[in-house]
């Protein structure tokens, strides 16, 4: 009977320790995942990019949401401002959504008096992963004649998204900077918590792809 009971403490402290080291783990990575997603959603780009890659974001329809609307007017003041940069649009055909948001965001970039010929669009990625490993086809591309490793790209996105984004470009081999877009206010904050785990699946699962 004594030693079932020593049995059973014996277990119980044991995983005590067990939820303890795990949380001690959570709150750990959480605090530094969540410190350099804030740090790189307010840093701004010190250089000026070669080549702009806007991320796509949810459509409803083929209206850009507002996260989406706020990464193309940062692409397009900055593409305004530098008449010499291009700029690959990148991402699919989502749910509910009537057209690629890629091909949504071409639309609005030339509404805003961005020409066409500085324009490239990818349309198959459904991730940041994906946003990239095709992009990357689209410089390598023979008509298009981009050298990645002559350039410098600089990722467009909304803030929070920043440091995976520019973590999964450099990983990639791309020279690249952010330039953070502002995140509608009624998703800050479920923004930022996701992309705690976002940053997590990148770490454990995609990004191992790329070393392969």
């Amino acid at each position: 009977m004594e030693k079932e009971k020593l049995s059973k403490s014996t277990s119980s402290k044991a995983m005590k320790k067990i939820l303890f080291l795990l949380l001690a783990v959570f709150i750990g990575t959480f605090l530094v995942i969540e410190g350099f997603i804030l740090y790189f959603a307010q840093k701004e780009p010190q250089e000026e990019p070669d080549v702009l890659i806007i991320l796509g974001a949810r459509l409803y329809g083929t209206i850009p949401s507002p996260a989406l609307q706020h990464r193309l007017d940062r692409g397009a003041a900055y593409l305004k401002g530098h008449p010499n940069a291009l700029v690959i649009v990148s991402g699919g055909l989502g749910r509910g959504e009537e057209m690629t948001e890629a091909s949504a965001m071409k639309k609005d970039l030339m509404a805003q008096g961005i020409q066409e010929e500085r324009i490239f669009v990818e349309e198959n990625s459904y991730n940041t992963y994906e946003n990239f490993l095709y992009s990357i086809q689209i410089m390598e591309d023979e008509n298009l004649g981009l050298q990645k490793e002559d350039l410098l790209f600089g990722i467009v996105t909304n803030d929070f998204h920043i440091f995976r984004s520019t973590l999964t470009a450099k990983d990639f081999g791309i020279n690249a900077v952010g330039l953070p877009a502002k995140t509608p206010p009624s998703i800050i904050l479920k923004s930022y918590l996701r992309e705690y785990l976002s940053v997590l699946k990148y770490l454990i699962l995609d990004r191992p792809k790329i070393f392969r």
